[in-house]
């Protein structure tokens, strides 16, 4: 009998081991696509990518897997525009033993946070990432120190041309040169490129005219000789430089060969900005005022198409967001079930063996069921009350404004969410949070106050809503709303 139990013993924690591994490999096969897709620029499929490693990473207790699923999650929501969202999944990933432990990751940790600080304006702050990353980068070694000082300096370059801080900019774009010198110019003509262009916008708004053109023409044997195609920015630094020196015609050439090499390119979004540059151009120089009016309907029309397609993405994004914490609590009830048959089954096979063995035994047996009811019993208390604290939580979350109030909502009533969706599936985040504030009772003076608006404001957006659920004017909203699902003992928000 201790025989078949040990072998018993043996073959469970076999199993598992092997089980680990293999989702440990699936993990790390996610991890990879995650990052194809970054390159590739489909976005949504790098964050899907990403969540997907990042729960299974928790299934198979993987560290490396929880850290990077989770970096790269930020990193596609700062890249999306969500920065304050990117900045709560990278305080996630600080939790994690990979990051205490590797240097690398707190060093890509501090670049994207400057990243997002630098979306949010906040440039000073930015800064201060990068030099902290900085000072992580001496610490690395072979390529990734190398490309680590590049972006870095690249990153810092861009913050301080935004502060319009040039010699603050000339000294970065110098360090790159200098970090630049020892790598092969073939495989890095491209960041070459980048660099020579950027000094020659830092000596033509510097007036040093001279040092600008050596500089353009160092991007631009650089061009020939490795047959480079993009070159918007060598474009649009030559049009800086002739604008200075007063030759407008010159300058409107080159903006509009920088037009076209971003449709060569398939860039809407620089095609986007070019047109506005060349509205202005051409209005401010009085050159052609037909070509600036046609620019200026080009850009109006591209805009809105691209805002539109931002939203959709935006949406998209902030449900895989949702879904997250879905599958986070799915993900620990599945780890619950499995560590529950596995105790089963050792529960079983030691009662097998404390039977045969005798009724002293079967005794004990007996007091570690007791134990065991009176856990349970513990257990079911804390439950009831983990509920009345995520109800308390979630107002809290809704009077400081704060971007997981939905998720929690939705956690805590489904049934609301999926009624509101009902009517209308096209339903934005932003109008399911009102709703939800609605259906906890808020009146319109909290709802202006916590979410920053005015009480007319408010009122609006009510009005809106009641059109599109046609509510009459006579029904109460927030009464509407807790009538939408019939659930008794609706809790309400107390001001």
């Amino acid at each position: 009998m201790k025989k078949y139990l040990l072998l018993s013993f043996l073959f469970l924690f076999t199993f598992r081991v092997i089980a680990g591994d293999h989702q440990k490999q699936e993990v790390d096969s996610l991890l990879a696509k995650s990052r194809e897709f970054a390159n590739a620029g489909n976005l949504l499929k790098y964050i899907e990518t990403a969540i997907k490693a990042l729960n299974l990473s928790y299934i198979a207790d993987h560290e490396e897997g929880k850290a990077k699923g989770r970096f790269y999650l930020a990193d596609g929501l700062v890249v999306a525009g969500l920065f304050k969202e990117g900045l709560k999944q990278l305080e996630l990933v600080e939790s994690t033993k990979y990051y205490r432990e590797k240097t690398l990751m707190r060093s890509e940790v501090h670049r994207v946070r400057g990243r997002a600080y630098g979306g949010l304006k906040l440039n000073q702050q930015a800064i201060r990432e990068f030099r902290l990353q900085l000072g992580l980068i001496k610490d690395l070694t072979g390529e990734y120190k190398t490309k680590s000082y590049q972006f870095t300096y690249e990153n810092l370059s861009v913050v301080f041309q935004n502060l319009g801080q040039l010699d603050s900019m000339e000294k970065y774009s110098a360090l790159q040169l200098k970090n630049l010198s020892g790598l092969d110019e073939n495989t890095q003509a491209l960041r070459h490129q980048i660099v020579y262009e950027n000094l020659a916008k830092v000596y033509t708004s510097k007036g040093d005219f001279a040092k600008g053109q050596q500089y353009i023409d160092q991007s631009l044997a650089l061009v020939k000789k490795y047959e480079i195609p993009v070159v918007y920015n060598l474009y649009d630094a030559m049009a800086g430089l002739e604008y200075g020196k007063g030759n407008y015609k010159q300058a409107a050439e080159y903006h509009e060969k920088k037009l076209a090499n971003l449709r060569e390119i398939g860039s809407r979004d620089g095609m986007r900005n070019t047109y506005r540059i060349l509205a202005d151009f051409y209005r401010k120089t009085n050159l052609d005022k037909a070509k600036a009016d046609h620019y200026e309907m080009a850009f109006s029309r591209l805009n809105d198409s691209l805002e539109n397609e931002n939203r959709e993405v935006v949406d998209q994004v902030l449900n895989q967001i949702l879904k997250l914490k879905d599958q986070e609590s799915e993900t620990k009830i599945s780890k619950s079930v499995t560590i529950s048959i596995i105790a089963l089954m050792v529960l079983a096979l030691a009662i097998s063996f404390f039977v045969w063995r005798s009724r002293h035994n079967r005794k004990i047996l007996g007091q570690k069921e007791e134990a065991l009811q009176e856990t349970e019993t513990i257990n079911k208390e804390l439950t009831e009350q983990i509920g009345e604290n995520k109800f308390n939580n979630l107002i809290d979350l809704a009077k400081s404004n704060n971007p997981e109030f939905l998720t929690l909502f939705t956690e805590l009533y489904p049934q609301f969410i999926q009624a509101l969706k009902s009517l209308d599936p096209n339903l934005r985040s932003t109008e399911l949070e009102f709703c939800a504030m609605a259906f906890l009772n808020f009146s319109t003076k909290n709802i202006s106050e916590y979410t920053f608006v005015t009480i007319r404001a408010v009122q609006i957006r009510k009005n809106r809503l009641r059109k599109k659920f046609d509510i009459s004017s006579d029904m109460d909203f927030n009464s509407w709303m807790r009538e939408l699902v019939d659930t008794p003992d609706q809790p309400q928000a107390q001001d």
